[in-house]
């Protein structure tokens, strides 16, 4: 018997997106109709999580006999073997890629150092076992200001061939992916960006529209390290929801791609190249700034209905000199990640609640593990105005 999603046939390819960005999707199974012919059943593979979060929770799981999809190609780890044998993968099992992302046609996933030396044949496989896909890229990690990730082109299709390794001479990294319908325009190579932070993003529009009712008109929403605009895709795509937008970044590329998927959302006219901070269009401000700046600028304070800000490892640090921003006459709405430790949870919700207003409710609810006593937190902050 094998977990699946019960899904109303008008739903199933929003939900598909989730899963594959997630990497939740089975591999082997195939999505088929219920009984009555009503819903689909979307096989959920191993690496899902048995309690699923928002908008998945809304979908309930039904255990059933899975369907084998013969069509599939054979995974990576098939195809693995055949290179190296049975002996070397089993020699080496707990060390292989458990996961990896997808960017558009491009895999990103981190290799151990077990495992490096095969690395070739570790991303020859997963572009035989992907057809679709163009790139392989190893993460090493995210590092500097700019929160980028430091990548290592590992294989790339180019026609017929596979290049690996010393052969790979230019990767092109811009891609366009979809999320919930919404074109986003990135390039992971040069801007952070993360597919499978698409859950938040629409946990953090559904509780916008929640908002804009309480409020009672469209909302102002202010993400001061938005990169290239994931969140925002979400927001401004909703009709009615976002009234005046701020957008803003260090990263200059990012701003560039950013003002890119701005001038497609909302169609106005945006030039991509400017990455100086600047309004635009009497309630739009997007660039290139220092978020210490922001509550400065005597035009941006106490306006804005809803805070994001998506910096797991200084959430607490980023909140106070970012509170001035917010317009507490109103209901309002903060929503963000935080990184801590299982202990300290009561410590920081408590901290957090000293700076806000009185009819405040701060909600820290932890995700995933990030070690085995550290959590990464999904953070909702309402006020009541």
């Amino acid at each position: 018997m094998n977990p699946h999603l019960r899904v109303s046939n008008s739903d199933v390819q929003y939900v598909i997106d989730i899963l594959i960005s997630e990497g939740w999707l089975s591999n082997n199974l195939r999505i088929h109709e219920s009984e009555n012919h009503d819903f689909r059943l979307i096989p959920l593979g191993p690496m899902c999580p048995a309690k699923l979060p928002p908008p998945l929770d809304n979908y309930p799981i039904s255990m059933k006999e899975g369907v084998p999809d013969s069509r599939k190609r054979p995974d990576w780890s098939t195809i693995l073997r055949g290179k190296i044998g049975t002996d070397v993968l089993s020699k080496y099992e707990p060390f292989w890629p458990k996961s990896h992302e997808i960017i558009g046609d491009i895999m990103i996933l981190k290799i151990e150092a077990e495992v490096r030396q095969f690395r070739e044949e570790i991303s020859e496989s997963m572009l035989l076992a992907h057809p679709k896909l163009r790139v392989v890229l190893e993460d090493r990690g995210v590092m500097g200001t700019y929160r980028i990730r430091d990548t290592l082109p590992l294989a790339v299709r180019s026609g017929r061939d596979l290049l690996l390794g010393t052969k790979i001479n230019e990767v092109r990294s811009k891609v366009d992916v979809k999320e919930s319908g919404c074109i986003i325009t990135c390039d992971p190579v040069t801007a952070y960006y993360s597919s499978r932070l698409q859950t938040e993003r629409i946990h953090t529009a559904d509780e916008a529209e929640e908002l804009r009712d309480q409020i009672g008109n469209s909302i102002n929403v202010a993400d001061p390290f938005c990169g290239v605009g994931p969140a925002l895709a979400h927001l401004v795509n909703r009709p009615g929801l976002v009234n005046s937008l701020l957008a803003s970044d260090l990263n200059p590329n990012a701003v560039k791609l950013l003002n890119e998927n701005l001038s497609r959302w909302t169609k106005k006219k945006i030039d991509p190249e400017v990455t100086a901070f600047t309004k635009w269009d009497g309630n739009l401000w997007s660039g290139v700034e220092d978020a210490n700046n922001l509550p400065l600028k005597k035009d941006l304070r106490g306006i804005w209905n809803l805070l994001i800000i998506n910096l797991p490892h200084s959430f607490t640090t980023w909140l106070p000199p970012l509170l001035p921003l917010m317009d507490f006459e109103k209901p309002s709405l903060i929503r963000g990640r935080l990184v801590c430790k299982s202990d300290d949870l009561e410590n920081i919700r408590s901290s957090i609640s000293d700076l806000l207003p009185a009819y405040s409710d701060v909600k820290i609810n932890p995700r995933n593990d990030y070690s085995p006593s550290v959590k990464l937190c999904s953070v909702t902050i309402r006020t009541s105005g």
